[in-house]
């Protein structure tokens, strides 16, 4: 499809920024034609247009094989792109014509689709379908792959016990020779290693990203090595190492870009603006949130977008409070659309700090929403929660306040 794009472009006098158009980017386009990223239906449909041409025409090529056992693999093959929603398309109608271990790998992958498209609601049925054939099977190894992705699935639902629970469990079975697949475990400890990272374990998680890297460089993977350097940058962010936090940053956003993953490079600018702007480098910071924002909205990825407007609020508090506070209303619309909790509670803490100062009880009633969600849907988020009440209470003159609150956030890490 990239070389019929490139093709037909080239014959109508069109460069790569003008079949771009105001909808996506000329990065967008190079990729597409290098077949670096596929096209969303959207996209698809934008560039016939352009083109003059059919969307079936940028398609062309032979009909693929309508084997089982192809579409098993074309599936796989989206999934290790992180092409979820094809994958998930293909999997769901993928019922006859497969042998029972195909089977209970098509419920696999069709759960990691679910899990990486976050709905663990639809993920779980299927995971305890697949454990059920696993275990009628009696294949062990099936069953730790399974597994895997059930600790996923709690990852996904902010579970983040249940999830280092199980993955530990992996891991044991692959030292202990149940499943003898070194790349496995390497990404089963990259895995555990961003829980500790979201669980504000920044020395535990360090420690497993440097295991997980020793056993990497056998075979290097690099969608994984890539979620190694993002995870050891919110680490080190973590533990107040702002220089290595970015260093870490600007290595996975290079490897995300260079594998066309586009969703994971939004997701990383999303993250390195507000790194960036922690620094102080203001023009940077915005220089990534602003192409952050622009690549959720071609990649059509509400939670994404969610967090990416969060974090431009919290870039605007810095230099201009009003203008703030409007985009933190935006942002936290966009968030409830997309059920994106972080970025609620973000944006709840936001504007509870924006309005510390003028209207204490607004700014109460905007952390008590932060807390309430926290305390219900990511318990992990409570002590960020607290701190920056903590830190608006300080703010705003109430330092009795200030100090109930940082003992609250000091009970939030210990529980």
């Amino acid at each position: 499809m990239g070389a019929r794009i490139r093709s037909l472009r080239v014959a109508r006098g069109l460069t790569q920024a003008q079949l771009a158009g105001q909808s996506y980017t000329k990065a967008y386009v190079s990729m597409l034609e290098s077949g670096r990223t596929r096209a969303s239906m959207k996209a698809l449909e934008h560039i016939a247009a352009a083109l003059g041409v059919q969307p079936s025409d940028l398609l062309g090529g032979q009909t693929a094989p309508a084997a089982p056992q192809y579409q098993l693999l074309e599936a796989r093959r989206f999934i290790e792109e992180g092409t979820w929603r094809p994958a998930a398309d293909i999997l769901e109608k993928l019922e006859e014509g497969l042998t029972a271990v195909d089977q209970v790998v098509r419920l696999r992958y069709l759960a990691v689709a679910y899990n990486g498209l976050g709905q663990p609601k639809q993920a779980f049925p299927v995971i305890e379908r697949a454990q059920k054939m696993a275990d009628l099977l009696g294949d062990e190894s099936e069953r730790v792959r399974i597994e895997s992705v059930l600790a996923m699935a709690y990852k996904t639902t902010y579970a983040y016990d249940e999830a280092q629970r199980h993955l530990k469990r992996c891991i044991e079975a692959c030292e202990t020779g149940v499943l003898s697949d070194p790349p496995f475990l390497f990404r089963r400890l990259v895995d555990l290693a961003n829980i500790y990272s979201a669980q504000r374990q920044p020395k535990q998680a360090l420690a497993m990203f440097e295991r997980a890297m020793a056993l990497g460089e056998r075979f290097p993977n690099r969608t994984y090595l890539a979620g190694v350097y993002s995870g050891m940058a919110r680490s080190y962010h973590e533990v107040g190492d702002l220089e290595l936090a970015i260093r870490y940053a600007q290595r996975s956003l290079d490897l995300y870009e260079e594998l066309g993953l586009l969703d994971q490079v939004a997701c990383m600018l999303d993250d390195a603006a507000l790194l960036y702007a922690e620094y102080g480098n203001g023009e940077r910071a915005r220089e990534c949130v602003d192409r952050a924002a622009q690549l959720a909205q071609e990649t059509e990825h509400e939670g994404t977008l969610a967090s990416v407007q969060a974090t431009t609020a919290e870039i605007l508090a810095k230099t201009d409070p009003d203008a703030a506070l409007e985009a933190a209303l935006q942002a936290l619309k966009v968030a409830r659309k997309a059920d994106m909790v972080e970025a609620q509670i973000r944006t709840h803490a936001l504007l509870g700090e924006l309005r510390a100062v003028s209207n204490a009880t607004a700014a109460k009633r905007s952390f008590n929403h932060a807390r309430q969600l926290a305390e219900e849907r990511a318990p992990h988020l409570l002590r960020i929660v607290y701190d920056r009440w903590s830190r608006a209470a300080e703010a705003a003159g109430d330092r009795e306040e200030a100090l109930r609150l940082a003992r609250r956030a000091l009970e939030a890490v210990t529980v």
